[in-house]
C-alpha cells in the first residue's frame, strides 16, 4: 500500500499567510481605534457636556444629523456643519433676545475650558480648533468690569448687562456665534472615525446644569391670500377686499378671538386711518369707514373735490359719538362739512374757515364737552412768521355756525420744507421742518404749546407723524439712517424736541443664503417708550426705549428671515399701529425656496452630471401683535 505526502502549494501557503496578515491587521487597527478612542472619548464627552449646558435638553434635536420625520442620509462635513449652524441660530435667536438669566450663556466658559484641555491631548488637535474656542469664549463671556483707581465700577451692572446682551445678539444675528459653535462640535467629531461613529446627540450630565427657561415662540402664519388690499387701523382692527365677495371687511381680533364682519362694496385706500376714520372708494365716488362708534361705509359729498387717486388735496376727519366732520384743503382754502350718524346720508353745506387761499396747514378736533362742536386750528404763513387761528364750528338743524375763538401768538419759523399733521382723541399736532430747524405745535382744546430746536437736515417726502396724548414722534418710512425725532410735552415741565439715535447695527460681515442686510422697518410709541422693529440679517425683532433712558434695549423675538438651509423670506413691506402698550405689525414679503436639482437631458433621458438651483417665490402676509410694549409678540 502506497503512502502520499499531501503537501500544499505555494498558492496554499500564500493564501494562509494573507488570512494570517489580515487578522493580525485587524486586531492591531482594533486596538490602534481603542487608543485613538479613549485618547478622543474624553474630547467627546466634553463637547457634550458643553452643548449640554448650552442647549438644555434641546440638544437632543439640535445635534441630530439629520432632519426629523426624513430617512437618514449621510451628509459631508460641510452640509453637517451648515445644517447644526442654522438649528442653533434659531435657537439662539428666541434665547438671547429675552431676559438673560443670572449665569447663562456664561456658566457655560467652565465646561468650553475643560473641552479646550481634553483637546490638547485629542489625535488630531488643530490650531484651528484653538482659534475657534478663543472666538466662542468670548462670544459667551461678559467683558471685564472695568475699574477705577480705588475699586468702583465704571457703569452700572444693568448698562454692563444690556450692551453684553446687545453684542451676544449681534454675533447671534449675523450667524458668527453659531457657525463658530457649529465648527466646533464637528471639529470634536470628526476628530476619528471611532469618534464620529460614536457621536450621539445624547444630553450629558443634565442635572448639573439649571434647566433654561424656554420663550414663547410666536407663531408665523400666513394671512389668507383672499384677504386683499389690507390696512392696519388699530392694534385690534384691520380692513381687507376679499376676493371671495369684492366686498370690504373688518377684522377685529386679539390673542384670544378674531371676528370678521361685512361692510359693503367699498375699497380701503392703504393708508392709516385719519381722525378715527378710514377713506375708502366706491363705484359712486368716495367714501369715509368710521372706526367708532359705529362701522359704516359713508359715502363723501362730491364737493369739496373728487374723493379719487391721485388728487392733491389735503383732508382730515373726526369723530365724535354724535356723528364726524370732513374737513379738505386744497390752493390754501380750507373747507369742512359735518353729518350725524342720526342721519348718515345727509351731509351739511360746506364752510370756508379763515382766508381763502391763504392757509398752509388746518387740523380738527371734537370739543371733549360737547359731541356737535368741532374746533379747527388754522395756520397762515406771512412775512417772517405763521399766524395761528382757531375757529369752532357747531352743527346746527340750519347748518354750520362758525365762531371765531383764539388767536394764538404767532410762531416764528423759517422756511418750511414739510409739514405734517396728527391727532389723538382731542388732542392735535403741527410739524414744521425746515432748513435747520424743527417746530412741533401741541394742540389741546385753547391751549397751544410750541417745542422746537435747532437740526441740520434735509426732510424728504416719505416722513411720517405719530402722536400720543403728550408726544409727537417724527421718523421716515422707511426709517433709514435718517434721523428720529421725538417731541415730549411733559404737564408741567418744558417740553423738549430729542433727536434719537438709531436702533444697533448688526456686525458687517458675508450674509449666507441671500439673507437680508440690516434695516429698520418701523418705529411706533408706546406708553413707556418707543419700540423700534428691524431686520437684523437672519432674524426679525423689536428693540426698545423706555422712557428716560439713552439707549436701546433688546425687545421681543419676531420670527425667523431664514428658517431653513433653503429658504429665506424677504421683506417687502412692514407697517405698524400702536396704542397705549399694544402694537401690531402687518407683515408682507416673499418666502423664497431654493432647492438643487440635476438637469436631465431629455432627448438621451440620462443626467449630464451638472444641479442647477431651482427657485420658487411664494407671496406671504403675516399679522403679529404684542400687548406688552413689544417685548413679545405672537401671530394672529
Amino acid at each position: 500500500m502506497a503512502l502520499f505526502k499531501v503537501r500544499p502549494s505555494r498558492g496554499s501557503w500564500a493564501f494562509f499567510v494573507l488570512i494570517a496578515v489580515a487578522a493580525l491587521t485587524r486586531r492591531q487597527w482594533a486596538h490602534h481605534e481603542q487608543q485613538v478612542i479613549r485618547r478622543d472619548g474624553p474630547a467627546a464627552e466634553s463637547a457634550r457636556a458643553l452643548a449640554t449646558c448650552l442647549f438644555g435638553a434641546d440638544i437632543a434635536w439640535l445635534m441630530r444629523e439629520d432632519e426629523a420625520g426624513t430617512p437618514p442620509q449621510k451628509l459631508d462635513a460641510a452640509a453637517q456643519q451648515s445644517l447644526w449652524a442654522a438649528r442653533i441660530g434659531s435657537w439662539l435667536q428666541v434665547r438671547v433676545a429675552g431676559s438673560l438669566q443670572s449665569d447663562w450663556p456664561s456658566r457655560c466658559v467652565a465646561p468650553l475650558d475643560e473641552l479646550d484641555l481634553r483637546l490638547r491631548t485629542a489625535s488630531q488637535h488643530s490650531p484651528r480648533i484653538t482659534d475657534t474656542i478663543r472666538e466662542v469664549r468670548r462670544g459667551l463671556q461678559p467683558p471685564p468690569t472695568p475699574r477705577l483707581e480705588f475699586g468702583q465700577s465704571v457703569e452700572d451692572p444693568t448698562s454692563r448687562a444690556r450692551a453684553w446682551q446687545i453684542e451676544l445678539l449681534r454675533v447671534v444675528d449675523d450667524n458668527t456665534l453659531p457657525t463658530q459653535i457649529a465648527s466646533l462640535f464637528s471639529d470634536v467629531r470628526d476628530l476619528s472615525a471611532g469618534t464620529r461613529d460614536r457621536w450621539t446627540p445624547t444630553v450629558f450630565h443634565l442635572e448639573s446644569y439649571p434647566p433654561i427657561s424656554a420663550p414663547e415662540v410666536p407663531r408665523w402664519r400666513d394671512v389668507s391670500a383672499a384677504h386683499q388690499q389690507a390696512v392696519l387701523a388699530s392694534p385690534t382692527v384691520y380692513f381687507y377686499r376679499s376676493l371671495t365677495d369684492g366686498r370690504t371687511h373688518r377684522v377685529d381680533f386679539d390673542r384670544r378671538s378674531l371676528n370678521d364682519t361685512e361692510l359693503g362694496a367699498a375699497v380701503t385706500w392703504r393708508e392709516p386711518p385719519r381722525g378715527g376714520v378710514l377713506r375708502a372708494s366706491t363705484e359712486s365716488g368716495g367714501a369715509v369707514i368710521p372706526l367708532e362708534p359705529t362701522t359704516r361705509v359713508i359715502a363723501l359729498p362730491n364737493e369739496p373735490g373728487e374723493t379719487r387717486r391721485g388728487e392733491t388735496f389735503d383732508w382730515q376727519s373726526a369723530v365724535s359719538a354724535d356723528g364726524l366732520v370732513w374737513m379738505t384743503r386744497s390752493q390754501g382754502t380750507v373747507r369742512l362739512r359735518a353729518l350725524r350718524f342720526e342721519e348718515p346720508n345727509h351731509w351739511t353745506d360746506a364752510v370756508t374757515l379763515g382766508t381763502p387761499e391763504s392757509q398752509i396747514a388746518a387740523v380738527v378736533a371734537p370739543e371733549p364737552l360737547d359731541a356737535t362742536r368741532w374746533r379747527v386750528t388754522l395756520l397762515r404763513p406771512r412775512a417772517i412768521d405763521f399766524a395761528v387761528e382757531q375757529n369752532v364750528v357747531a352743527v346746527t338743524p340750519s347748518g354750520l355756525t362758525v365762531t371765531p375763538s383764539v388767536r394764538h401768538n404767532p410762531v416764528v419759523f423759517p422756511s418750511v420744507q414739510r409739514l405734517l399733521t396728527c391727532g389723538t382723541d382731542s388732542v392735535r399736532y403741527i410739524a414744521l421742518l425746515g432748513t435747520g430747524a424743527i417746530a412741533v405745535l401741541r394742540i389741546e382744546g385753547e391751549q397751544l404749546r410750541v417745542a422746537d430746536a435747532a437740526m441740520a437736515t434735509v426732510w424728504g417726502s416719505d416722513y411720517v407723524l405719530r402722536c400720543d396724548a403728550g408726544r409727537a414722534l417724527i421718523v421716515s418710512d422707511p426709517p433709514e439712517q435718517v434721523p428720529i425725532v421725538v417731541a415730549t410735552f411733559p404737564v408741567g415741565r418744558e417740553q423738549t424736541v430729542e433727536t434719537v439715535p438709531q436702533v444697533p447695527r448688526a456686525r458687517v460681515g458675508p450674509m449666507r443664503r441671500g439673507e437680508l442686510p440690516w434695516r429698520p422697518c418701523e418705529v411706533l410709541l408706546v406708553d413707556d417708550g418707543l419700540v423700534a422693529i428691524a431686520a437684523h440679517g437672519v432674524s426679525l425683532r423689536a428693540w426698545r426705549r423706555p422712557l428716560q433712558a439713552t439707549q436701546w434695549e433688546p425687545g421681543g423675538y419676531i420670527a425667523s428671515l431664514a428658517p431653513n438651509l433653503e429658504t429665506v423670506r424677504g421683506l417687502r413691506s412692514l407697517h405698524g399701529m400702536s396704542q397705549g402698550r399694544a402694537l401690531a405689525l402687518w407683515i408682507e414679503g416673499d418666502t423664497v425656496t431654493r432647492r438643487s436639482e440635476t438637469v436631465v437631458d431629455t432627448a438621451e433621458n440620462n443626467a449630464d452630471g451638472g444641479p442647477r438651483v431651482v427657485e420658487t417665490r411664494t407671496p406671504y402676509r403675516v399679522l403679529m401683535m404684542s400687548e406688552n410694549s413689544g417685548r413679545s409678540f405672537t401671530g394672529r
